[in-house]
């Protein structure tokens, strides 16, 4: 994956808005989750991150990534979106990912209180092709270090 968007090749189009499912099928495979919804100009994907076996108040948690494109202006460009639920110490390396391709983090913080490991979750934002958006936020998964140790519960 290009570090930089103005070097990815961009794959969705206006053309592509008549082709909704098809982008959204592909926004999806690309960031390894399902589809949660989806039409011409609207796609919402989970990606879960069962690694992490998380509890809250002592109950299994599924903690999930949601991400989504919608609102194409005449070029097909998308407000696309997303939020992932990561260890402590995966928080600065999936931001600097991020910010590399152009992408805003817009809030970093806790959604629960007693939960194990402590999860912070990531929310991020950009205007541009959906594709170009995924690719940029499957490459920063790479920074996933895996199961949680008990010094992720600090």
């Amino acid at each position: 994956m290009p570090k930089n968007k103005k070097t990815a090749t961009a794959a969705y189009t206006a053309g592509a808005l008549t082709n909704g499912a098809n982008v959204c099928r592909q926004f999806a495979r690309i960031l390894g989750g399902s589809i949660l919804a989806s039409d011409d100009d609207f796609c919402s994907v989970a990606r879960d991150r069962p690694e992490l076996s998380p509890t809250i108040l002592g109950r299994p948690y599924d903690a999930m990534a949601m991400f989504g494109y919608q609102s194409p202006d005449t070029r097909g460009l998308t407000l696309n979106t997303g939020e992932v639920p990561m260890l402590q110490r995966e928080v600065n390396p999936f931001i600097d990912s991020l910010r590399d391709n152009d992408i805003l983090v817009t809030a970093v913080h806790t959604h629960w209180l007693f939960d194990r490991p402590r999860l912070m979750f990531v929310h991020f934002e950009s205007v541009g092709d959906p594709l170009v958006f995924a690719q940029a936020v499957a490459a920063a998964f790479t920074v996933f270090t895996g199961r949680a140790t008990d010094d992720d519960d600090d």
